[in-house]
């Protein structure tokens, strides 16, 4: 650090010189002029220096604050009950979709509550409001941190059949007539996404990270846009979706299906039910206890001054079942009825899900000099 010589008025409070005082003025203002970020030791900067973390923007936390009471059977409540079709004689207040539409995106929501019910509201279910209505003005570069999990209590059979015989759990692509199709090949998808339009937070609103409009993916050297429901073509494994066409990297996995030991039905292929309600009486009801699903990811916002865009809210959501195969995946809108008028060789269950909890961190990269 540098000196200044000052010609001192005090203590003696004599006369001042004009002559003098200019003299210290310009000592002063020549020592300072190259004084820069170099010149402050860490001693010199206390917290009452800082007037926020320049490093943070915004950090949040919401939770559906949804307990259950182990051993709880599905049917304890409707609203956390997530169909992948309408089914006959669907309660109000379940989450479905158009019946076996190859147009339906399947994708809901995560928004039960406390009560296991519907709850649209902002900070309710697992949507987040960034920084109260005002949102957080997006800047390139930010990233945004997300960490979410949630607790699947059962996988359900909630379709044509009635759920009481271990047949009924089974998908009939894995029975004795047709084995090892179908195996493993299903599960659910829980992902994030955005809210850069309004405050007011309508489900309808929320986007993936490119739809928002503060992400673009295929640039060069860098990876795909993020998937979204809408992005895959449904129906039938004849039309597929390639595993390289989008990022999955912010998806977690739900698997539909476990391979149990004992084999009480035609096939050794069972429902992932998790949850049950009477496992010494009711063995094939339950392949495991309820199973918490996590995941995180950070968000880049690559696109410049943010894509102009405010974030408003994060919202997690669940896909309908997804079937694989080694080649690409498609999004399921067959029922289980290889039977019926007309045949369809698909998946009929609903995810019962419990607990959830979303966390969101927005960051600045750059260091506060900088």
């Amino acid at each position: 650090m540098s000196r200044i010589k000052l010609t001192s008025f005090y203590p003696q409070n004599g006369t001042t010189d004009a002559a003098e005082a200019n003299a210290n003025n310009g000592a002063i203002n020549g020592s300072t002029q190259r004084i820069d970020g170099e010149n402050a030791r860490n001693q010199g900067i206390d917290m009452v220096n800082l007037a926020d973390n320049p490093h943070i923007v915004f950090v949040g936390r919401q939770d559906n604050q949804a307990y259950e009471a182990f051993g709880s059977a599905p049917s304890s409540h409707n609203g956390w009950i997530y169909n992948a079709f309408t089914i006959p004689g669907t309660p109000s207040g379940q989450h479905y979709s158009q019946t076996g539409s190859v147009n339906a995106q399947f994708d809901y929501p995560i928004n039960h509550d406390n009560t296991f019910t519907f709850n649209t509201t902002a900070n309710k279910g697992t949507k987040i409001q960034i920084n109260s209505t005002s949102g957080v003005r997006l800047k390139q570069h930010q990233n945004i941190q997300v960490q979410w999990n949630v607790n699947v209590w059962d996988i359900l059979h909630n379709g044509l059949k009635n759920r009481v015989t271990p047949s009924a759990y089974m998908s009939q692509l894995v029975d004795s007539t047709q084995a090892g199709v179908g195996v493993g090949e299903y599960y659910y998808l829980i992902y994030p996404k955005f809210n850069t339009i309004s405050s007011a937070l309508v489900d309808t609103d929320f986007k993936s990270a490119d739809d928002a409009g503060f992400y673009s993916g295929g640039l060069v050297g860098g990876p795909p846009d993020y998937f979204t429901p809408d992005d895959l073509t449904n129906g039938n494994s004849d039309v597929q979706f390639a595993y390289n066409a989008r990022r999955f990297d912010h998806c977690s996995v739900v698997p539909m299906h476990l391979i149990t030991s004992t084999q009480t039905a035609a096939g050794g292929g069972r429902m992932a039910t998790y949850a049950t309600y009477d496992f010494s009486a009711q063995e094939f009801q339950s392949a495991g206890p309820p199973m918490m699903i996590n995941g995180q990811h950070t968000f880049v916002v690559n696109k410049a001054d943010g894509g102009g865009k405010t974030l408003y809210g994060v919202q997690m959501f669940i896909s309908g079942p997804y079937r694989v195969n080694s080649t690409g995946q498609f999004l399921e809108s067959e029922r289980t009825d290889p039977a019926g008028t007309p045949v369809q060789n698909g998946v009929d269950v609903s995810i019962v899900l419990e607990r959830a909890a979303i966390e969101v961190e927005i960051y600045n990269p750059t260091s506060a000099r900088a």
